[in-house]
């Protein structure tokens, strides 16, 4: 089954509809969070969309969130190899949804988003994480 193409005014509309009911500006973790229960294109969606969730939040013309540069805790070396571990399941989907899951509660296993901040290609991840 093929995702949902979502355009960018039902995205934009859908951060708007988020803020409505939350105080300051809308992250996108707040917006995930407003997501699960009321439907709507994912957060990582609209960001590779407008390319920054800043840039999506002022197109929908809401006050944008402050962020500092931050180095993340993995590398890429250490983010191929636990995509490795989660291929080496048995229950392995080889999805990114699956290793979402899988990462979950997994003590210094990089989490979803982080992985796919990093590598926004699933595809090409899994291949190097294979090769």
């Amino acid at each position: 089954m093929a995702a949902r193409r979502w355009s960018e005014i039902e995205m934009l509309d859908a951060i708007r509809a988020a803020a409505a009911g939350h105080d300051g500006a809308l992250t996108v973790t707040a917006y995930d969070a407003w997501r699960a229960t009321h439907g709507g294109p994912s957060g990582i969606g609209i960001i590779r969309r407008f390319g920054k969730w800043s840039d999506a939040c002022r197109g929908a013309g809401l006050d944008t969130v402050v962020t500092t540069t931050k180095k993340s805790a993995f590398s890429d070396e250490v983010i191929v190899e636990a995509v490795r571990r989660y291929l080496a399941d048995p229950e392995s989907r080889a999805s990114y949804g699956g290793y979402r899951e899988w990462a979950k509660g997994r003590d210094g296993v990089p989490s979803g988003p982080t992985v796919r901040t990093r590598f926004p290609a699933w595809g090409d991840l899994l291949a190097r994480a294979r090769a």
